[in-house]
């Protein structure tokens, strides 16, 4: 795939109608892979969920196709969301990845990043930062 087909994949999210049902398809990004794999959002959990005041911050997940991402939501414009991820159970991660500040409305959500073989935690900010459990 040429560098311009990569960068419009990475930057696009496709909705497609299959089974007369919706499937939100969003990119995921992957520093260690430099391709970015399709995410199905649509039949995505929350595996974890904090609360920050009236903010809630959720680690959301697909099993199939193994990607996690945060979601805020009971936000406040400037708000932030993020994700850590780790390869040791959590003494060292990586991250913040795919921060995002709250624009506009109650609610935004990062990236989707490829979890196999880490787990994930969703943080987000308000004044002060916390964070769900690892999963």
């Amino acid at each position: 795939m040429s560098v311009f087909k990569r960068r419009i994949a990475a930057g696009v999210s496709a909705v497609a109608l299959i089974g007369g049902g919706l499937l939100t398809l969003a990119p995921v990004a992957d520093a260690a892979a430099g391709a970015p794999v399709v995410c199905d959002t649509g039949s995505a959990m929350s595996k974890k969920t904090a609360h920050n005041g009236n903010m809630i911050i959720e680690l959301r997940y697909n099993a199939a196709s193994r990607c996690a991402w945060g979601r805020i939501s009971r936000a406040q414009v400037k708000n932030q969301v993020w994700v850590d991820r780790s390869s040791n159970g959590g003494s060292t991660w990586t991250g913040p990845m795919g921060m995002k500040h709250l624009e506009s409305g109650t609610g935004t959500y990062t990236t989707a990043f490829n979890d196999a073989g880490y787990v994930m935690r969703a943080c987000g900010y308000n004044g002060r930062t916390v964070c769900t459990g690892w999963y």
